[in-house]
């Protein structure tokens, strides 16, 4: 188990504020940020590479705040992967044990694990620099393995790795991990990845963790505007809080009404901001039955713009506020939709998150 209380880090006119993390044991923990927002920067602090300002760093109940990196047991797998081009395969993975104390036998035994794991025993006499990207990467990983890390730090590891190779290593990669019941924090900028290996994450933006949890809850309910910009929400307003019941409250802005789900200590007369996912505004289909979480929130619009992706298609709907739609490609032929058509929307209520007005 990984525990950050309250550490705080200062480069240059960067700083980590702050940071506190629990990660358990086994567990697949993403760190989910920007460039820039210091994701490499923390993993660093973790594995002792940098010295912290303050707080406290403990793994396995054990304070290592002031132990140097060397005697962490922590493996650290950089964005580059770092690999010796002047060793060959077999050398470059037995290079972490030369500064421990094993014997021919644990070491063989070790190998031995690690390249059948990782299937990578054909690889053994290559040199790396005729390696592919996702060969480097088994090798990088190998290396951090073989030493038996009480948690691994994955930095970009995909990175450089072909798209369509890199989904199939998504899931190879947790499997082994898994299997080995090490503790993993992984950082990335690519939501899909977060949401293809994370157990549980953490957002991280500026220097500041801004939400953590399951990643069902990340990706469906982002607490501030910060996260949901980051998703790429920009179905984001503006409104007061003018009515609250058991159950909802009702947002106004002058223009608009929208009926939400209660949630957290709001109260009537309170600035708020909100968000509404893209995927959870749904088309109404003419004399069809409208669902009862759908009803509060009807509005007509005209579509002025859309985008197609390789299995979904956005579009951008021009209404009393502009609203922009995600739904599978299919649907856009289903519905006959085309730009200047006008159609009706629904707003699915557990797709609105509101969170405090930080601007007003």
């Amino acid at each position: 188990m990984l525990a950050v209380r309250g550490l705080t880090f200062k480069i240059g006119n960067f700083s980590l504020e702050d940071i506190n993390l629990e990660i358990d044991k086994g567990e697949y923990f993403v760190l989910l940020g920007r460039s820039g927002s210091g994701k490499t920067t923390l993993i660093k602090c973790i594995s002792g590479l940098y010295k912290i300002s303050s707080g406290r760093i403990l793994l396995n109940g054990k304070d290592v705040t002031n132990v140097p990196s060397e005697y962490r047991n922590i493996g650290y797998l950089p964005q580059n992967y770092a690999l010796f081009p002047h060793l060959d395969v077999k050398n470059n993975i037995l290079f972490g044990l030369r500064t421990r104390p094993y014997n021919k036998i644990e070491i063989e035994e070790r190998t031995t694990r690690i390249l059948n794991l990782l299937s990578i025993k054909d690889l053994l006499n290559r040199n790396v620099e005729n390696l592919s990207g996702g060969e480097k990467q088994k090798i990088a990983l190998a290396r951090a393995l073989i030493v038996y890390p009480d948690i691994l730090l994955l930095d970009e590891p995909f990175s450089s790795i072909d798209y369509g190779l890199k989904e199939k290593l998504w899931f190879d990669v947790k499997e082994i991990l898994k299997k080995l019941n090490i503790t993993v924090i992984h950082i990335t900028h690519y939501l899909d990845e977060a949401h293809a290996v994370a157990d549980r994450l953490a957002v991280l933006i500026n220097g500041k963790i801004e939400q953590s949890g399951i990643k069902e809850e990340i990706f469906l309910k982002p607490k501030t505007e910060e996260v949901a910009l980051y998703h790429g929400i920009r179905n984001i307003y503006g409104g007061i809080i003018t009515g609250i019941d058991k159950e909802k409250i009702t947002i106004e802005d002058g223009q608009f009404k929208i009926i939400a789900l209660k949630e957290n200590d709001f109260k009537i007369g309170q600035k708020i901001r909100f968000c509404i996912r893209p995927q959870d505004i749904k088309i109404i289909k003419e004399n069809s039955p409208i669902k009862d979480d759908l009803k509060d929130n009807l509005f007509k619009g005209e579509i002025v713009s859309h985008f197609f992706y390789n299995d979904f298609c956005m579009i951008r709907l021009k209404s009393i506020v502009d609203f922009e739609l995600r739904f599978p490609i299919n649907y856009y032929h289903r519905y006959n939709l085309h730009i200047g058509k006008h159609i009706s929307i629904g707003i699915w209520q557990k797709g609105i998150s509101i969170f405090k007005d930080n601007k007003g």
